[in-house]
């Protein structure tokens, strides 16, 4: 597996995919904006999902199946494309001057000069990079639909529709996805930066600036509070210390 620097990621540079042959690039919140956030969230959780989400105990048929191999099982027996389309979406803004075609048994990049492929070999260590990019180590679930057309398929859609429904139910989820935004928003105030600029944003310094702004909020309201004499009061991490452990 690929571990990201977190320099590199906080650079916005393009993430060397040596396995691929090629870099992925990291797109802005202004070129995610083109596709628009739902399908941005969609399509990147679905290329980054992993079988163990969705094992229950005992046996399940799947145990023997790669990540790779339930992934394009599931993308190339659906009844409905929307999350093959968002999948082929998100793949468009990583690898802008590459054409992407989903086949068979690769997803197959190409461009005048050029040819490779996300295959069983190279498919873990690319939702490894991704997972680090956009931050979706612990990004849970989204609320796609899955519906596909052979039995082994549908066992699989079976489960993701099942824990999604249990995720929704507990974190409440509303059906709008504008979580950049919000989040550009807040800063853009909170911060007194222009909003253009933090269209600029890579998803990990979107994430990164957010969380330091609210680590900085939370630690300034303890001091206040600490100054005018507030007892027991229960202790907020350092703002500046590191938040990517």
């Amino acid at each position: 597996m690929t571990e990201l620097t977190e320099l590199l990621l906080l650079s916005g540079n393009d993430i060397p995919f040596r396995l691929g042959r090629c870099s992925i690039h990291q797109p802005r919140l202004n070129e995610i904006a083109l596709i628009g956030e739902e399908a941005f969230q969609y399509g990147s959780r679905f290329l980054s999902f992993d079988k163990n989400s969705i094992l229950t105990q005992g046996k399940s048929g799947l145990e023997n199946k790669s990540n790779f191999d339930i992934f394009m099982s599931v993308i190339n027996n659906s009844e409905k494309a929307k999350h093959k389309t968002d999948v082929i979406l998100v793949l468009t803004l990583m690898f802008p001057n590459i054409e992407v075609k989903i086949e068979k048994d690769k997803i197959l990049l190409q461009s005048e000069n050029f040819e490779s492929s996300i295959n069983k070999n190279n498919f873990d260590d690319f939702q490894s990079i991704i997972n680090q990019m956009f931050c979706l180590k612990d990004a849970g679930s989204s609320s796609t639909t899955y519906n596909p057309a052979d039995a082994y398929a549908e066992k699989i859609a079976e489960k993701f529709k099942k824990r999604q429904q249990k995720l929704a139910q507990q974190k409440n989820e509303i059906k709008k996805i504008n979580l950049f935004s919000r989040y550009v928003s807040i800063l853009a105030v909170g911060l007194k930066k222009d909003l253009n600029s933090l269209m600029q944003y890579t998803v990990y310094q979107l994430y990164d600036e957010f969380k330091r702004f609210t680590l900085k909020q939370d630690f300034d309201v303890y001091i206040q509070a600490k100054m005018a004499g507030a007892k027991d009061l229960e202790e907020v991490k350092n703002w500046m210390d590191d938040i990517h452990s």
